[in-house]
């Protein structure tokens, strides 16, 4: 430190103007991101005990389903003690995490976003929104039209002299894949606007190479569905209207005029 009478201003603005040491600035990170994750924990955690509250309920939700493809078939096998339990926390920490969704993603918000410029928290802002969007618009089809229409088809199959009986943890995994996968189909717009913006995709490279995105779609559809090709096909179809909308998305980012667009 000089001495006192050879201090002069310019010392301040050396001091303001010199680095936060890098442990420091690392450790202060670390501890916001701690702080977001109790808070996120917080609210989680009482609506897991919740949903292990109302258990029963939200059961009759999940079965919803099967009631609707084949009644007499809503009955369940327990292959140990402990797969109610089991089945009761699954259901309980989807229900949790469903409900608490919004606090995560606006925790991670708050974390990340005093990082970025304004122009990066839009282009977020419509990323999240659309994305949460087509999300539970995948997951939705898949409950109310993809999930009965596969029971009924399937079910069928299992011919006289063989008993349509699984267990609830067989028949759980069934929906969370189908609805999850419809989920994560439905995001293909939202993928290809994003690669057309920033120029890896063009309406052109589709175009020519439109057999390819065929198979990728059926590979797709097979890796995000359960094993047999009637869900397979019921989520084909959709991604193959989901990729002509995708289309159109990327000829509009691709647009001579997209340079005055406002995100830009």
């Amino acid at each position: 430190m000089p001495d006192s009478e050879d201090y002069t201003p310019e010392y301040e603005d050396m001091a303001e103007d010199s680095p936060v040491p890098v442990g420091r600035e690392i450790g202060t990170h670390l501890e916001e991101l701690r702080k977001r994750l109790l808070l996120s924990l917080a609210v989680f955690v009482p609506l897991f005990a919740l949903g292990l509250a109302v258990y029963r309920h939200l059961w009759h939700i999940v079965i919803l389903p099967l009631n609707r493809a084949a009644p007499h078939l809503a009955r369940f096998q327990a292959l140990g003690p402990s797969d109610g339990l089991i089945m009761a926390m699954r259901i309980a920490f989807a229900f949790a995490l469903l409900l608490s969704l919004p606090v995560w993603l606006g925790q991670i918000w708050s974390f990340v976003a005093p990082g970025l410029t304004a122009q990066e928290k839009r282009c977020l802002h419509l990323s999240l929104g659309s994305g949460a969007v087509l999300f539970i618009l995948g997951a939705a089809v898949a409950y109310f039209a993809g999930v009965p229409l596969a029971l009924e088809f399937l079910l069928p199959f299992n011919h006289a002299g063989w008993e349509n009986s699984f267990t609830g943890r067989d028949y759980v995994d069934f929906i969370v894949v189908c609805c999850a996968g419809f989920g994560i189909a439905f995001e293909l717009p939202l993928v290809m606007l994003a690669l057309g913006w920033f120029g890896i995709l063009t309406p052109e490279m589709l175009r020519a190479h439109w057999r390819a995105v065929f198979l990728a779609i059926v590979v797709l559809a097979a890796v995000c569905t359960p094993p047999d090709p009637f869900t397979q096909l019921m989520l084909a179809i959709p991604m193959l209207a989901l990729f002509g909308l995708g289309y159109c998305l990327v000829a509009w980012v691709s647009a001579p005029s997209r340079s005055q667009h406002p995100l830009r």
